[in-house]
């Protein structure tokens, strides 16, 4: 089984402009991103798709190999299918150019969760979701059947005490779980995903993946024991810096 780990990096962050670019302790983010996916087991190649020359520099540098893409696409996961058109995968991991905290140790979980015996078409992460996030829209919820598969994605508080929310508590009962952008892709499947109109549900939530449930794809759900820490923001950047520093004392 041949597994293409993609890191899709645009260069005009709205939030953090050239976000792949800055420096984390004497590195560019996305460098890191790449020395995660490449310490994944079970990812054969890492590829990064990018419309930004000086962001393929700095992948190439640290040993992925570097896809320019049209700057227009709409998605991530256009990027995604524009670099891997015309290749031969068994699977494509969407790995986030924002994420360099993510263990290797998750995208090969989530990979071998993809190769169980229900062959889901699709799989992502999750990781436990604190009270004071159940109702915060920026915090995407992930609710699931008893075998971890998918049955709706949320910004809104899903799977939450009806007592709690009748008695307007701002901390909420909540057995939903928060959901991790980290996406795996049968090849017919991100076809079929690429190829759909956006749905109804996706246009609401402003949440892709509805548009994979939609379809009626299966998506396995792997959970974790902690969120990785993504950045989005100067601050989230401000905190990298110092837990790598601490890590490095």
């Amino acid at each position: 089984m041949t597994v293409i780990a993609v890191i899709p990096a645009r260069f005009a962050a709205a939030r953090l402009p050239g976000k792949p670019l800055l420096d984390l302790g004497g590195k560019p983010i996305i460098a890191h991103v790449v020395a995660r996916a490449l310490a994944a087991k079970r990812i054969d190649e890492v590829l990064v798709a990018t419309d930004h020359e000086g962001i393929a520099s700095a992948a190439r540098k640290a040993g992925a190999e570097a896809i320019m893409t049209e700057p227009n696409l709409p998605s991530g996961s256009d990027r995604i299918g524009a670099a891997l058109r015309g290749r031969d995968y068994s699977l494509a991991i969407n790995l986030q150019g924002d994420e360099p905290e993510i263990e290797p140790q998750a995208l090969d979980a989530l990979v071998d969760a993809m190769s169980r015996q229900n062959k889901p078409q699709m799989g992502t992460l999750s990781a436990p979701l604190l009270a004071y996030q159940a109702a915060d829209p920026n915090c995407v919820k992930v609710v699931t059947d008893d075998q971890n598969l998918a049955l709706y994605f949320s910004r809104a508080p899903i799977a939450t005490s009806r007592d709690d929310l009748l008695a307007g508590s701002a901390l909420l009962r909540c057995a939903a779980r928060r959901h991790i952008g980290v996406y795996a892709y049968r090849p017919d499947a991100l076809l079929q995903f690429l190829t759909a109109p956006p749905s109804e549900l996706e246009k609401m939530e402003r949440l892709e993946q509805l548009r994979a449930l939609e379809l009626g794809m299966r998506i396995v759900v792997v959970p974790l024991d902690a969120a990785p820490r993504g950045i989005d923001t100067l601050e989230d950047l401000q905190q990298a810096r110092q837990r790598l520093a601490e890590r490095t004392l």
